[in-house]
């Protein structure tokens, strides 16, 4: 460094500069260790201020390990039928949940769709440092009665825990995600809890997670208890009445709601959607675009849709309010400077965090 330099010359200029008068020399011996303490002192400063970040020192990290400060979650779905492994942004994930696989009344499964996209998946996903969960349930033209059928025994609950212990087990995930739409209040909803409890417990012990989707608000199928059982809770924010279904006025009410029962943020994933509807139909968002929609509108012919100022609100809404951002679903996303995937991340990265799940 500079300062080191420049102190050992002016030393070597002391040393071989002509004696004058021998009150000089005293004065230089006195000084002489005075300026030795002073470079040190400077030395140990400047070390510190100029210290080279992490960022700095290995500039090829993904965004992941780059800005991974907090627990910030940013959860994709990626369905079997749509979308395909290699156009997933990882870097800017940090959990991806492949929907759906769907269970039968005995507690057993249906047979797995695409199973080799799963594989693909996991391995894409795990090579970036991204954790991957299968999806049980999903809307499945409103019929739960799988769920209600297998739940209301205790055989039947674990004949399904033990079967998804084999599906994670088989397909190295990390974790479950139950997709159950939707417990009803009272017996419905105690078999729910039951179940959740026995999913958390086997689930834990092997270090995987236990995740669910549940309900903009207005969710008493889902006991309070459940709120310590699982890892955290994925809230589907959209869907609402009309075709502005999903307006950032709804996002505050589904966390107000949740919170408001006892869930903690940090266990609050706010739930986007990556389409629109209409009255009469549901439009990916990229399909939004090509028909003229703009990025930075929430409205196009009769279709409401969140477009790339309402995404970072929400994700903004995310940090303060919740513990991360929940995506329905990544098919579904334009590329380039429209992706909506790029503008939540855009916010991760200026709020400082990516979670390292």
């Amino acid at each position: 460094m500079f300062y080191t330099i420049y102190d050992v010359s002016f030393m070597r200029n002391l040393q071989h500069k002509p004696t004058i008068m021998k009150t000089k020399q005293r004065l230089n011996l006195i000084l002489l260790p005075a300026l030795l303490l002073l470079c040190m002192a400077s030395c140990k400063k400047q070390g510190a201020d100029y210290a080279v970040p992490d960022t700095e020192t290995n500039s090829n990290k993904t965004d992941v390990n780059a800005i991974a400060t907090t627990n910030f979650k940013v959860i994709g779905y990626l369905p079997s039928w749509a979308g395909e492994v290699n156009q997933v942004q990882f870097s800017k994930l940090t959990h991806v949940n492949y929907a759906f696989i769907l269970p039968t009344a005995s507690g057993g499964f249906q047979s797995l769709e695409n199973p080799a996209k799963l594989k693909s998946l996991v391995t894409a996903a795990h090579a970036n440092n991204v954790k991957v969960l299968v999806s049980v349930g999903g809307w499945n033209d409103g019929d739960d009665s799988a769920f209600e059928s297998f739940a209301k025994s205790a055989s039947g609950r674990t004949t399904f825990t033990n079967n998804v212990v084999n599906l994670v087990n088989q397909y190295n995930l990390d974790g479950i995600d139950i997709d159950w739409e939707y417990p009803d209040s009272g017996t419905s909803g105690n078999n729910y809890a039951l179940l959740m409890q026995q999913l958390s417990t086997a689930m834990h012990n092997k270090g995987k997670l236990l995740t669910a989707a549940v309900v903009s608000y207005d969710g008493p199928g889902v006991q309070n208890s459940v709120f310590g059982y699982v890892d955290f809770l994925n809230i589907m924010a959209y869907d609402d009445e009309g075709a502005n279904h999903s307006t950032y006025d709804l996002a505050v009410k589904s966390l107000n709601y949740w919170k408001g029962r006892g869930l903690p943020a940090n266990k609050a994933n706010l739930g986007v959607p990556f389409y629109g509807r209409s009255s009469n139909e549901y439009v990916d968002y990229k399909t939004i675009l090509s028909r003229g929609g703009s990025p930075n509108s929430d409205s196009f012919s009769g279709i409401g849709y969140n477009g790339i100022p309402t995404i970072k609100k929400k994700t903004n809404l995310g940090f303060d309010q919740g513990g991360g951002i929940m995506i329905w679903e990544l098919s579904q996303d334009a590329t380039g400077a429209n992706s909506l995937l790029s503008a939540i991340n855009q916010v991760v990265v200026s709020r400082g965090s990516l979670a390292a799940q």
